[in-house]
């Protein structure tokens, strides 16, 4: 295996030389640096990476925090990022934070200690003002699915109201006027958006808020179940369900089932993300599409520019778009 000697006596230049090239640690003339590349791939000589992050201050790692590592969603935000890091000489580091807030600080700061170059969250626990306080650490972060109003150029945001607003309407054309909502957990910015996004397409059509046709969940495919359960055992009569993720949309299909409620027959379903599974249901699941693989390279784009300091053009705020598949069926006429 060739060393930094092997390089420098192939090159013609010193072995101080030859280390400034690889860590671009400081300038050097145009003509060596281009005999030491030669020499590099003459010789197929590889770098000490360990070395090469001490002499650089850089690990050539980004550390990734989301709430949990299991299901769909995180999966393709993870392989988006991984997809962008790798075409930019960068790994992934990834950590679950949990869904608490302490559990989260802790998946920050072990990433932190491990001198990752930047940062990328998907947090929904920890503060503002906590995230802002690390912000000043001039460490390079992004944040997805999130804003941060302090933090508005470190914010890669979807309108989630806009989306369930969008899931809402459509029910709302196809003839619906009792639909009842499935919520993810309202600590969370995002499922207050889309609980909000439902409403005002409610009060927009002159159809009447009833707290008794929502249930707060967990955004899990358990949790949507033990809400339709809840829906089901209230005996309010609807005839379509806003699941607020696709997950929760799952578990409320497969309790309608159970309980020998038809899907769109009976009852009419819209998700929320456009998991890839979502399409293979049968019937297959009408959603709104949550671009999380766009958004997590956008979130790459953001923190190399940072690190890089160049700047490059950034999409900060994405849009939903609907997916319209087969779960929701026009009524005629209303139960």
């Amino acid at each position: 295996m060739a060393t930094i000697k092997d390089v420098s006596e192939c090159a013609g230049v010193s072995q101080a030389t030859v280390s400034r090239v690889v860590n671009g640690t400081s300038r050097v003339s145009h003509d060596k640096k281009l005999k030491v590349e030669r020499a590099i791939k003459k010789l197929g000589y590889r770098p000490n990476s360990i070395a090469q992050a001490l002499a650089s201050s850089r690990t050539g790692s980004i550390g990734v925090v989301v709430p949990e590592l299991g299901g769909m969603f995180y999966s393709d935000m993870l392989q988006g990022i991984e997809d962008q890091l790798r075409r930019f000489g960068y790994h992934l580091v990834v950590t679950a934070g949990d869904n608490d807030e302490e559990g989260q600080k802790q998946a920050i700061d072990f990433l932190v200690s491990r001198r990752v170059d930047a940062l990328i969250l998907h947090t929904q626990h920890v503060s503002d003002d906590y995230l802002i306080e690390l912000s000043k650490t001039g460490l390079p972060i992004a944040f997805v699915n999130r804003l941060v109003p302090e933090l508005p150029d470190s914010c890669i945001n979807l309108d989630n109201e806009l989306g369930a607003l969008m899931a809402t309407r459509h029910l709302i054309d196809k003839g619906h006027k009792s639909i009842a909502c499935i919520t993810g957990p309202l600590y969370k910015a995002d499922a207050r958006a889309r609980l909000q996004g439902y409403r005002v397409a409610l009060e927009e059509a002159g159809i009447e808020f009833r707290e008794l046709l929502v249930v707060e969940s967990g955004f899990t495919e358990d949790t949507g179940r033990a809400a339709m359960q809840k829906l089901l055992a209230r005996n309010c009569k609807f005839t379509a369900v806003f699941a607020c993720n696709d997950d929760m949309a799952f578990g409320a299909f497969e309790e309608m089932k159970k309980a020998q409620v038809s899907v769109p027959d009976d009852v009419s379903l819209i998700g929320f993300d456009n998991v890839p599974f979502a399409r293979y249901l049968t019937p297959a699941l009408t959603t709104v599409d949550f671009p999380i693989e766009q958004m997590s390279k956008e979130a790459v784009q953001l923190v190399l520019q940072k690190l890089m300091k160049k700047k490059t053009e950034v999409d900060f705020k994405f849009s939903p778009s609907l997916v319209i598949r087969e779960s929701v069926k026009h009524l005629t006429s209303e139960i």
